[in-house]
């Protein structure tokens, strides 16, 4: 069986949840679906609830991270994927084109592409799944599956703020290179066309840098979010953030 961790916090906004959870109840094969949602401002809850064949976790989790291990410490499945809040499975066969790789590999992800068709997303989606991953890093938005058993014996997703993808991607690397397979996900790209592509751009690779300089997540993120309040709520940045 297959456990499918989706970790929620403010996610209406976008619009991308609704075909999220319907893209997921209408995949083949065996499945537990878990959707962890941390105390929202929006409809986030109520959204999740329409949907029948979801079990839904409400948690206190303050990040990211938090919410997907909560979500791994409630899976029974043999795999385990690891689903982006705003980025959308191939159609039907996702999880046993996952659970095909998974016989041989120990975690992997999808081929990625981004909602708006702009060269520089084109770019970023083929450096992504082309190179980067050749180097063991995957972002959470490839939707990372892996053996659950990998999972706990890493003591699951590192628990920071940002770049937890990264860190996770670390951790899974010595048991070997994700596998990609050929279904491509899609990704919503509203931090590009709400702050500007080039800019975001710009940050996001600055961002990088700052994570390998090993200077504070919770700075980082906060600087990533600002006013968005998308992967952990702020109430107040400390001095320290700011």
């Amino acid at each position: 069986m297959f456990s499918v961790v989706l970790p929620c916090f403010n996610e209406a906004r976008h619009g991308y949840l609704p075909k999220i959870l319907a893209n997921l109840s209408a995949q083949i094969g065996d499945k537990q679906l878990i959707v962890v949602v941390s105390p929202s401002s929006d409809d986030t809850l109520d959204i999740v609830r329409q949907f029948p064949l979801v079990e839904v976790l409400e948690s206190e989790a303050s990040n990211r991270a938090q919410r997907l291990n909560a979500g791994i410490e409630a899976s029974r499945g043999e795999f385990v994927l690891l689903h982006h809040p705003a980025t959308l499975l191939p159609e039907k066969v996702a999880l046993t084109q996952a659970a095909t790789a998974l016989e041989t590999a120990v975690w992997g992800g999808f081929a990625h592409s981004f909602d708006w068709d702009r060269w520089l997303l084109r770019f970023t989606s083929w450096y992504s799944t082309e190179v980067r991953s050749r180097t063991g890093i995957l972002y959470l938005d490839h939707c990372i599956f892996a053996r659950r058993q990998a999972l706990l014996e890493i003591g699951g997703v590192p628990d920071i703020d940002i770049f937890e993808d990264t860190a996770l991607s670390l951790a899974l690397k010595p048991q070997g290179l994700p596998e990609i397979v050929p279904g491509k996900v899609v990704t919503s790209a509203r931090r590009f066309r709400d702050r500007g592509l080039y800019q975001q751009a710009a940050l996001n690779q600055l961002l990088k840098v700052m994570y390998h300089a090993n200077l504070n997540p919770q700075r980082l993120n906060w600087l990533y979010e600002r006013k968005s309040q998308i992967n952990v709520g702020y109430k107040k940045p400390s001095e320290d953030l700011l």
